[in-house]
């Protein structure tokens, strides 16, 4: 690869040199995109694909969304998405993307259990609690049905006995 002039006039010698609008504008020349194809592809004005490649900073929106409209350009034209959003952070001096950094190794003195296993202990406690205090209306119940449930015997018949009647 030379280090000689491009179409623009920079060098593409090493792309770190570029700004990212020239990366971009290089990138999209190589896939012999139009600025109206692109703007059309990316659902954006053409004004702002203008604005992107000539770093005019002034002519953007908002920097959350050059952000995502870089990231959006950037897979179109085949440029690493991250370095072009993190390069575009340095430039303008906003706060570098958040990443999740998960740490490994710890683990937690006492662990809570899950939610679902504190439901089922409570329920199953529930449940022992209340056959427990039903347990006394429970045995009057079977009682009664053994005391209902005798037969006499057959060809006598047993009437309940009054004492308060006097004969």
């Amino acid at each position: 690869m030379s280090a000689g002039p491009d179409t623009d006039g920079s060098t593409t010698a090493g792309n770190d040199r570029l700004s990212i609008g020239a990366r971009l504008a290089a990138a999209r020349k190589k896939c012999e995109l139009d600025i109206r194809v692109v703007a059309n592809e990316l659902n954006l004005d053409a004004g702002i694909i203008t604005a992107l490649e000539n770093d005019d900073t002034a002519a953007l929106p908002a920097a959350i969304f050059v952000k995502g409209y870089l990231r959006n350009y950037a897979r179109l034209v085949g440029l690493p998405e991250d370095e072009m959003v993190r390069d575009y952070a340095a430039q303008t001096g906003e706060p570098p993307p958040l990443t999740v950094v998960a740490l490994e190794g710890k683990t937690p003195f006492f662990q809570l259990p899950s939610a679902r296993l504190l439901r089922n202990i409570i329920l199953i406690l529930l449940a022992v609690i209340l056959v427990w205090l039903a347990y006394p209306f429970i045995e009057r119940i079977i009682d009664s049905r053994g005391q209902a449930t005798q037969v006499p015997e057959p060809g006598r018949l047993e009437l309940p006995v009054n004492p308060q009647t006097t004969e």
